[in-house]
């Protein structure tokens, strides 16, 4: 299986990036699917209202496909999975050094790693694990409903540990990409195998 992502610049609107969403459908669904076909819903699964995970309603072909955004600085990143769900996350390695996110992240384990590298490997190393829970929650539909030290990676950016995971460990994939000049990009997606990446500026 392969997994697409579309990287591109950030819509003025939220419903901009939205649109950059269903137009990346279409494409991947192929030249006889227009986009006005393309529907998605948003549907919080607590407390029921327009927000949390999107999900493809329209086509009929097309809604058991994994679709995925996220934003960092001027950029957008969409995702789309035909095999089933998968989350996204790029993150400004800038921006992240300026939030206060250690305490509430990261455990002991991770932020000792960290503390080992020199100052540049180390920011981009933690941009990198902050990716890989959003990306892993993004795709659960959890989001930040999980605690992101109960996701325990590993050395080698792997997720090695997680109690409460609906899945086995063993089934997921995590694929670093290139989401452009100081920007970070994890997609994480479940399979038996790890899927080939088409990734589309």
């Amino acid at each position: 299986m392969s997994v697409h992502v579309f990287l591109g610049p950030r819509g003025v609107t939220d419903a901009a990036d939205r649109l950059a969403l269903r137009a990346a459908v279409a494409e991947v669904a192929g030249s006889g699917t227009a986009l006005s076909s393309v529907g998605l819903e948003q549907r919080c699964t607590r407390c029921g209202g327009a927000h949390g995970r999107a999900r493809v309603v329209s086509p009929a072909a097309c809604v058991s496909w994994g679709v995925s955004l996220s934003r960092a600085g001027a950029s957008v990143a969409v995702a789309v999975n035909p095999s089933g769900p998968i989350g996204i996350d790029i993150e400004s390695i800038a921006a992240l050094a300026h939030r206060a996110v250690d305490d509430v992240a990261f455990t002991p384990g991770e932020l000792a790693r960290l503390g080992d590298l020199p100052p540049c490997p180390a920011a981009r190393a933690r941009t990198r694990l902050w990716t890989i829970k959003e990306a892993v929650l993004k795709l659960t539909g959890d989001g930040l409903n999980v605690d992101p030290r109960d996701l325990v990676t590993g050395a080698g950016g792997t997720l090695e540990s997680w109690p409460d995971a609906s899945f086995s460990l063993v089934r997921l994939h995590l694929l670093t990409f290139d989401a452009g000049p100081g920007l970070v990009g994890t997609i994480a997606v479940l399979g038996d195998t790890p899927p080939g990446l088409m990734l589309h500026t």
